[in-house]
């Protein structure tokens, strides 16, 4: 599903991501793991087609991470989401819902199953976190996507919300289908995981 060779990103003369082969089967449940500064997010960014490469290249089912094809198959969620911040909840849910061609109800209904579907009508940039985090997560997962790229979906979560989380990646693995994701409260997963990919810190230069 996903394979990465000698994927490097550099910012500058800082080197964020350096020369990460990785190789994630159709099926697998990975966490990557690491200390702050490894590269875990940005080698997820990459994968999610927001960033390129300096050098060194990634595919996801074969083909580049920023194409059609495979941003139809993937759902990625981030620390804190990149939600429009003048719709509603329910207007954020219909608009992801529009272009995953799926009804706005299996949207409503994640969000329901985090006990969120009470601040539909609200503006997302009056939400905490929290609530953000979860309708971020209805958004990227309401199409069911064989692929799903998480960076600490539980930051920010209550402890029913991560327990329902940790309920929905298994139902995602049980239905065969991969995730790779960062997690700084790995208990909630570890019976889940197939590995720990681990990134090192690398030097600046």
């Amino acid at each position: 599903m996903i394979r990465t060779k000698d994927l490097t990103v550099r910012f500058g003369e800082k080197t964020a991501v350096d020369r990460v082969d990785l190789h994630v089967d159709e099926g697998e449940v990975v966490l990557l793991a690491g200390p702050n500064g490894s590269g875990k997010s940005t080698l997820l960014r990459v994968l999610a087609g927001l960033l390129e490469p300096s050098s060194g290249g990634a595919e996801i089912a074969g083909q580049a991470p920023d194409s059609a094809t495979v941003r139809a198959l993937r759902g990625f969620v981030q620390d804190d989401p990149p939600l429009y911040e003048y719709l509603t909840s329910h207007e954020h849910l219909a608009f992801a819902a529009r272009l995953w061609g799926v009804p706005v109800e299996d949207g409503l209904e994640l969000l329901a199953r985090f006990g969120a579907r009470n601040w539909s009508g609200t503006l997302v940039r009056d939400l905490s976190l929290g609530t953000r985090k979860k309708v971020g997560l209805a958004a990227a997962l309401a199409h069911r996507p064989r692929l799903l790229l998480l960076d600490e979906p539980f930051n920010g979560l209550d402890a029913d919300s991560c327990g329902e989380l940790a309920r929905l990646l298994k139902e995602a693995r049980d239905e065969g289908r991969t995730v790779l994701m960062t997690a700084h409260e790995p208990q909630y997963v570890e019976q889940l995981l197939d590995r720990h990919v681990h990134l090192e810190n690398r030097s600046n230069s």
